[in-house]
């Protein structure tokens, strides 16, 4: 999974992201690389833009449109480095809640990041399909 985090919230499908989960389960969680497409300086600041953020994680039912999981806390982390010279780069993540598996079906999810200077949305090419199995 593979978006870019930009101020650009334009969404244009390309392909699908494609997420299973067991019904009545937490783990896996539901995790996003953070790719900086150098369309902005983003990735230079990043640390700095995401130190006051707030993040939080949606779940829809694709079929019917209603919520399954509404601006629930998500959270971000640094990847291991790959050598000692590489950039920083960084996961989004979200930890299931007990009752936010206990519906199968398909869903669209989506991050938001709420920054001082607005918000960015990620996917924002392709869907991030979840299915609960």
């Amino acid at each position: 999974m593979v978006p870019a985090l930009t101020q650009d919230v334009h969404h244009v499908k390309i392909n699908k992201m494609e997420f299973f989960i067991k019904q009545n389960t937490t783990l896996p969680i539901v995790k996003m690389d953070v790719v900086f497409d150098g369309r902005t300086d983003a990735g230079e600041n990043f640390y700095s833009l995401i130190d006051n953020a707030t993040l939080r994680f949606s779940m829809i039912n694709e079929e019917t449109g209603i919520p399954k999981v509404s601006m629930k806390q998500a959270y971000i982390v640094a990847k291991d480095k790959r050598t000692p010279d590489s950039p920083w780069e960084y996961y989004i993540y979200y930890k299931w809640g007990t009752k936010d598996t206990n519906t199968k079906g398909r869903f669209l999810g989506q991050f938001l990041v709420v920054l001082q200077s607005g918000e960015l949305i990620s996917p924002i090419r392709e869907n991030l399909y979840i299915n609960i199995i």
